[in-house]
């Protein structure tokens, strides 16, 4: 197979590869910054299987698209924090944001001094290293998935889903979320991190439905940045 690369020149394989082993061939130090890829125009994971023609971009910090994703893994690991200090908290939704990512929780709502522990506890989980793995469920095993881990707001989503739709999920260790990705390979590629704030935010942005707990956060790839821009 044929690889593109953005520069325009191209590298051949005999073998299918994951983007992340195409990267490496490049070079380990690129592989060591990516954050994500991009293959034929889409943002896709770097465990992505490449097994055909493309175009390949390997998206780092310094790409929209992996920034994004660098800052959505760690919206999951605000969530994951939040699930093991309030296990009774609903999940609702977690993406990026251009300052950096928040999450919806069904918990009551937070101060300071709560963000400060949830923020300890986001550290922890990324100093586990847990390595982010993808899997997908037909719709009625996705539904039955998450309404065995009690998540309400999750089975709403799937629900609303075409019928044709792929559902993904992520899991980092012990802790899985609804998500159609793209994701850094582990939670240790997150060095720095800030809880900035909390609010509250209406399911699905309306008034008629239930108040939740909106925490704000953002997330660098070196801590001179993160102070820069705090």
């Amino acid at each position: 197979m044929k690889i593109t690369l953005k520069d325009g020149s191209c590298k051949e394989y005999s073998s299918a590869m994951s983007a992340y082993e195409i990267a490496k061939d490049i070079s380990e130090g690129l592989a060591r910054m990516a954050c994500a890829a991009e293959v034929d125009g889409k943002v896709v994971d770097l465990r992505t299987i490449i097994d055909h023609d493309v175009e390949l971009s390997i998206l780092t910090f310094n790409d929209e698209g992996g920034k994004a994703a660098y800052r959505h893994t760690t919206s999951h690991v605000l969530a994951e924090a939040v699930k093991r200090l309030y296990p009774n908290a609903k999940l609702a939704i977690g993406p990026s944001i251009d300052t950096g990512f928040y999450y919806d929780f069904d918990v009551d709502s937070l101060d300071r001094a709560a963000l400060d522990e949830i923020e300890k506890e986001m550290k922890k989980i990324i100093k586990e290293g847990k390595e982010l793995e993808k899997f997908t469920l037909p719709r009625e095993e996705a539904i039955k998935f998450m309404e065995e881990r009690d998540e309400p707001y999750k089975v709403e989503l799937i629900r609303d889903l075409p019928e044709d739709a792929i559902i993904s999920f992520y899991r980092q260790g012990d802790f899985v979320d609804l998500c159609a990705g793209p994701h850094l390979m582990s939670t240790k590629n997150i060095k720095a991190i800030k809880l900035i704030n909390s609010s509250g935010a209406y399911w699905r942005g309306s008034e008629k439905n239930k108040m939740l707990t909106r925490v704000y956060g953002t997330a660098f790839t070196k801590n001179s940045d993160l102070d820069e821009f705090l």
